[in-house]
C-alpha cells in the first residue's frame, strides 16, 4: 500500500482517547488526492512514499497504526471497488466482521493475522476534478482491541475527500 507526504497541521477538535478527552488531534492533507483525515496527536508520521498517495501514521504507546491515503478508482463503481477489498482480505486469511456502507463511502472491519483492521473509504472529487477515493486504516492487535475498538468509528469519521 503507498502514502503520500504531505503536510501536518494541528486543528481544534476533541478526540477521546484513553480514558479523558484530548484537546487536540493532528490533521494529515494529502495534496495529490485532496484527502484529509485525523488522527490522535500522539500518533507519529511516518517515511513519505515516494509515489505521494498518503502517509503512515503509528501509535508510540502501542500496536495501532493509521494509513490516510487516496486513490484512483480502477474499477467501474465504488461497489466493485468494495468487492475487489473484500475479495483481498478474503484472499490474505482475514476475516470481515462488520461491513457498512452507502452510494459514496464504505467500511470493512475484522481481523487478518492476529490485528485488528478497520477501513473507511470514501469516493469524492479532487481539486483537479478527478473522482478519487480517500482511504482511512487503522490496524492493532488483538490485545489492544479495549483501546481502539470503541474509537474507531468516530475517528474514521474525520476522513474527507475534495474540499475545493
Amino acid at each position: 500500500m503507498t502514502r503520500r507526504a504531505a503536510t501536518l497541521s494541528l486543528a481544534g477538535g476533541a478526540v477521546l482517547w484513553g480514558a479523558a478527552a484530548v484537546a487536540d488531534s493532528l490533521t494529515y492533507h494529502n495534496d495529490r488526492f485532496d484527502v484529509h483525515g485525523t488522527l490522535p496527536v500522539g500518533f507519529a508520521a511516518g517515511p513519505a512514499p515516494q509515489n505521494g498517495d498518503g502517509r503512515e501514521f503509528s501509535s508510540p504507546e502501542d500496536s495501532g497504526h493509521i494509513s490516510i491515503y487516496g486513490s484512483y478508482n480502477t474499477t467501474d463503481s465504488i461497489t466493485a471497488y468494495r468487492e475487489d477489498t473484500k475479495a483481498f482480505y478474503a484472499n490474505s486469511g482475514g476475516e470481515i466482521t462488520y461491513e457498512a456502507g452507502q452510494d459514496d463511502w464504505f467500511v470493512l472491519s475484522g481481523t487478518e493475522g492476529g490485528m485488528v483492521f478497520y477501513l473507511r473509504v470514501e469516493q469524492g472529487k479532487s481539486c483537479d476534478g478527478d473522482v478519487v477515493l480517500g482511504h482511512w486504516l487503522i490496524e492493532y492487535s488483538e490485545e489492544d482491541r479495549g483501546v481502539y475498538d470503541p474509537r474507531v468509528g468516530k475517528m474514521s469519521e474525520g476522513l474527507n475527500v475534495g474540499s475545493c
